[in-house]
């Protein structure tokens, strides 16, 4: 499957209606929900829940069959899991289908008319797709600890992805109305990141043993301190 843009997932939502999208953006808030448990899932979001979070809303409905559209016809999710009991998939581009569902409820409408720093700020958050990295960071928190390989990975993620994203956060952490959730990710994954830290220690801790100063103290030291050029050793 080559890469999906936004349009495909579009066309999806415009061809099925409202209960496509209903489906599909209940599917990526659980996708959005499992990235940050920091459990070791079978893939971004499963049947299951899927019916529970639908009923939450109201919508006593099988999905089963815009399910199999989305992943047969349009490539949007593909499956990663199934037995007699349980079916998971996993989103081939959250981000364009993150897109596609802020463009189908209308948000990207009018954003000429908004002030030009904030649309180039939500623009930018957009681009950073902090809650991959949150994935990511959050099946490496929950490994005891870390191989060579994995540690390499998060030197990596510390030198070229995370202080962009704290650069970004410091424009939007005073802006927290526009950018609420994009703040609170950050700061998971600062914490997130404190823990790792301390793994290239062979210090294992969680998530749970972690409070605000422990996320400030990286927010003011560790990164900086990355970005200033100084090594991690693995």
């Amino acid at each position: 499957m080559g890469s999906l843009s936004e349009s495909i997932v579009l066309d999806s939502l415009y061809k099925y209606g409202e209960k496509a999208f209903v489906v599909l953006k209940t599917a990526y808030e659980v996708y959005q929900n499992n990235s940050v448990s920091g459990k070791k899932l079978l893939g971004d979001f499963d049947f299951k829940t899927l019916i529970n979070k639908l009923r939450e809303k109201g919508l006593n409905y099988n999905p089963n069959q815009l399910l199999r559209i989305m992943e047969r016809d349009f490539g949007i999710i593909e499956t990663t899991y199934r037995s007699s009991n349980q079916r998971w998939w996993k989103f081939n581009d959250p981000s364009a289908v993150s897109k596609a569902l802020k463009i189908y409820e209308g948000k990207y409408e009018d954003i000429a008319e908004g002030d030009p720093e904030i649309i180039l700020l939500k623009l930018q958050v957009d681009i950073v797709n902090i809650d991959s990295l949150l994935k990511t960071l959050a099946e490496l928190t929950s490994k005891e600890t870390l191989t060579t390989a994995e540690k390499g990975k998060v030197k990596q993620l510390i030198f070229d992805d995370v202080p962009l994203i704290v650069k970004l956060f410091k424009e939007t952490q005073n802006l927290d109305e526009e950018f609420k959730d994009f703040n609170s990710k950050v700061r998971l994954m600062l914490k997130h990141l404190l823990i790792l830290v301390k793994k290239f220690k062979g210090i294992n801790i969680s998530i749970g043993d972690l409070n605000y100063e422990g996320v400030e103290a990286i927010n003011n030291q560790q990164i900086r301190s990355t970005t200033d050029g100084k090594d991690i050793p693995i």
